[in-house]
């Protein structure tokens, strides 16, 4: 067998994205799929984390018919960067897992970190902070701020579970419960209408904030408490409607007005912030903007509405 190549060397990446502060995750259970260099001894394994040092073939033997007879591994130690993770102990291990097909592998994660100097690092750091708080590893966003408003989401699901379970939800758990009851429907219907192929340049995750406004400006127009399940009843798929079409309509018919005479008596209550339309915390649900208008929706550059 001919063994190509090497990991990826964590001192290449780090270089690459001038990574400077570090995080300390703890023990975590992490995929071995992501697993994918190593720090010191990148060179002693191929492209697909097979061993190339002959040398130390025995050592890798003996993990190996350690983790057939069953037996219980400590944990390896990783750098993270973005979704990649890098061995710093714990390569033979990880060269196992991958071999005999083992999901996931506990480790002692390290994260690294690039400066805030450009928008793409800034959106690193920020799904850094919202992956600690929540632990939801899968959710990108293109736009800045969009995790702290996601995450004020999640904390309005927290409050409503805790006051239906009559028990206090940790925010992680909220997290794993908000992430399967609520966001995943609303992904998997995106998929279903191919959603990203009308809104390019986006993705799922952005789709699902716009979408999600619905559920605040419902609430507030109509002066009742609109729950996440509630909201999302309308947009269920419906024959012969895309939910592209169904998303525009919910959300020009909630904040659009028609014209001069139904504009916000209010003072703009009704506004677009950063690309993301919101209604204001004092805004009376006078439902003067409910009106459908005619409108064109911005080109595939702009922000949605």
């Amino acid at each position: 067998m001919v063994l190509r190549g090497h990991v990826e060397s964590f001192a290449a990446r780090k270089e690459k994205y001038q990574l400077t502060d570090v995080v300390d995750l703890g023990l975590r259970i992490v995929p071995v799929s992501n697993i994918v260099g190593s720090v010191n001894r990148w060179q002693d394994f191929d492209a697909k984390f097979r061993i190339r040092n002959r040398t130390t073939y025995h050592r890798y033997q003996r993990i190996k018919q350690a983790v057939e007879r069953g037996e219980i591994l400590p944990p390896v130690q990783l750098y993270k960067v973005k979704d990649r993770y890098y061995v710093v102990d714990g390569n033979h291990r990880v060269a196992v897992a991958k071999e005999v097909g083992q999901t996931y592998i506990d480790a002692y994660v390290t994260e690294y970190l690039p400066p805030g100097n450009t928008k793409e690092h800034l959106l690193w750091r920020e799904r850094s902070v919202f992956q600690r708080q929540t632990g939801l590893l899968d959710i990108k966003f293109t736009e800045l701020g969009a995790y702290e408003k996601l995450l004020d989401q999640i904390r309005d699901y927290q409050a409503e579970e805790s006051q239906r379970l009559g028990v206090a939800q940790p925010l992680e758990h909220a997290a794993s419960s908000w992430y399967e009851e609520i966001y995943k429907p609303v992904v998997q219907l995106i998929r279903k209408q191919r959603l990203l192929e009308d809104f390019p340049n986006r993705t799922e995750a952005d789709l699902f904030l716009y979408a999600s406004y619905h559920k605040l400006a419902k609430s507030r127009l109509t002066n009742q408490s609109v729950s996440y399940r509630e909201a999302l009843a309308d947009f269920q798929v419906e024959e012969h409607r895309s939910l592209a079409e169904q998303l525009r309509d919910l959300i020009t018919g909630l904040f659009t007005p028609s014209d001069e005479q139904d504009r916000c008596p209010h003072h703009s209550l009704i506004m677009d912030e950063d690309g993301l339309v919101h209604v204001t915390p004092d805004c009376p649900g006078c439902r003067r903007c409910v009106r459908k208008p005619d409108v064109t929706i911005q080109d595939e550059d702009s922000p949605l509405y």
